[in-house]
């Protein structure tokens, strides 16, 4: 078992909470201490959250409760602190990593030797929910199905946040972005406030925005659902082709957070299952340094894709004007989206 190096990043505010919630834990082996920290009774995670709000922000308590929902509901400015308070407690192995994304029930990251362990239990699980909400679905050959998940650990005893995806789910990711530009770049358009815009309904209210193209509203709404409906279309021919290319490798390199630019970071890309199979979650920058790959690579293959994707919605564009007919054109469902009145009071 990799060394685990329980305390070297503790703050003296994470000791002094643990002592007072379970002081056993310091005399614990560090197989002990580990799978105590994967998963934290909750209990545990309430009276720690009340001691820690003490300790890093002054904030004091009644009860468990009341803290658990005062950590969940702590602004930008302090989040950022607290996750890195409690990184050293709640990671494992050198890395103190951990993971933000689905576990399957009664199982934890140490239930799983290798990245690709949990990602392809997690694409077989997915898979047979499809299956089972359309028997006539046919389950496709697991070819990486990692896609911008968010975990924390150290990197170079620097606090960090990372998002994971394979290369396929990368580009794709690129392409969708890429939509709204180059359709807005094909149909100029703007959102304005439709007549229900900030309706309210007790604690919601509803979100109303409608897309003002002058005039070109429907042509826009079958170009936006083609385009969109083409990139989902590619992640299966990314998948094979990024895995036949045999590249067994990573990219990593700076994701820079426009809503928190004093965080730190990073994007984990892989590029084939054999890279997962390579990834260790105790060693895990470890693992990925000795298979990196230089980031252009991973650059230049997302440039080519979205070359593609560009001259493919210019070329609809260009065949609707010519053929589209908006008085036949396909009624889609309008979703009621409503928001609670207090979900942007961080960025507020």
């Amino acid at each position: 078992m990799t060394e685990r190096h329980p305390f070297t990043r503790w703050s003296p505010e994470l000791r002094r909470a643990v002592m007072r919630v379970r002081p056993e834990f310091f005399a614990w082996s560090p197989d002990q201490q580990e799978r105590y920290s994967v998963d934290i009774p909750d209990e545990d995670r309430d009276r720690l959250d009340q001691a820690l709000l003490r300790e890093l922000f002054g904030q004091t308590f009644a009860t468990a409760k009341e803290a658990r929902k005062a950590a969940s509901d702590l602004p930008l400015t302090q989040l950022g602190q607290w996750n890195e308070t409690f990184q050293p407690l709640v990671g494992i192995g050198e890395d103190a990593f951990s993971l933000n994304d689905f576990i399957p029930d009664n199982k934890t990251l140490l239930d799983f030797p290798t990245l690709r362990a949990l990602d392809e239990a997690d694409n077989a699980f997915q898979e047979q929910r499809r299956k089972d909400e359309d028997p006539a679905y046919v389950i496709k050959p697991y070819r990486g199905d990692l896609y911008l998940s968010w975990a924390r650990l150290y990197v170079d005893d620097r606090f960090t946040y990372a998002t994971l995806s394979m290369a396929a789910g990368y580009i794709y990711s690129e392409l969708d972005a890429l939509v709204f530009d180059v359709v807005k770049e094909c149909i100029p358009h703007e959102y304005v406030p439709g007549k229900n815009h900030g309706k309210a309904d007790g604690n919601t209210w509803q979100w109303d925005m409608r897309r003002d193209a002058g005039g070109q509203e429907a042509l826009l709404d079958e170009l936006q659902h083609r385009a969109m409906l083409h990139a989902m279309e590619q992640v299966d021919g990314l998948k094979e082709r990024w895995n036949a290319l045999g590249r067994r490798g990573v990219y990593i390199f700076e994701n820079p957070d426009e809503t928190a630019p004093e965080d730190f970071n990073l994007h984990f890309v892989f590029t084939d299952i054999e890279a997962l199979d390579r990834i260790r979650f105790r060693s895990f920058v470890r693992d990925c340094r000795a298979i990196e790959l230089p980031a252009a690579e991973l650059t230049q293959g997302a440039e080519i894709e979205t070359a593609g994707m560009t001259a493919w919605i210019k070329a609809q564009h260009q065949h609707l004007l010519a053929t589209f007919d908006p008085k036949v054109a396909t009624l889609r469902k309008k979703r009621k989206v409503m928001i609670h009145k207090d979900a942007f009071k961080d960025l507020e």
